[in-house]
């Protein structure tokens, strides 16, 4: 048997898909501010919700990253950034949030220099799979 692919069905299964998506986020959030008002925003956190919306959202950053950097290669040339600036750059995003950390807060030196070293490695992994995923595009295009 052949498995037939009509391209408006499978637009129209993404666009469900998409509708569904919203819903729950939707429902998620709903729970978790009714939670918030009626037990108090520690509680929020505390949820298992909060930790399931946290990973959504960072997922769904990821899978569209790679969609940015196709849209983006498609307007212009990418001029290409040496790697070790990237790793400078977020290096420097990472002490000036654990000296923010520091200053503001009052906060021990162990917990500020846990704040940099967290931020530092978020914004390493978003930079740096950016940056490599454009590096696979342009070796696919060369070749």
């Amino acid at each position: 048997m052949k498995l037939i692919r009509d391209e408006r069905l499978v637009i129209k299964n993404l666009k469900n898909i998409r509708i569904a998506f919203a819903f729950q986020t939707l429902s998620i959030v709903g729970i978790l501010i009714y939670d918030g008002m009626v037990k108090g925003l520690d509680n929020v956190t505390n949820n298992p919700l909060w930790l399931i919306l946290i990973l959504t959202s960072i997922i769904l950053g990821y899978l569209n990253l790679s969609i940015s950097v196709d849209s983006y290669e498609s307007e212009k040339q990418i001029r290409k950034t040496p790697y070790y600036l990237i790793v400078i750059g977020c290096l420097v995003v990472g002490v000036v949030f654990g000296l923010l950390t520091k200053l503001i807060s009052n906060s021990s030196v162990q917990d500020s220099t846990i704040t940099g070293l967290v931020i530092f490695l978020c914004f390493l992994c978003s930079f740096s799979f950016g940056y490599f995923l454009i590096k696979k595009r342009s070796r696919d295009e060369e070749e």
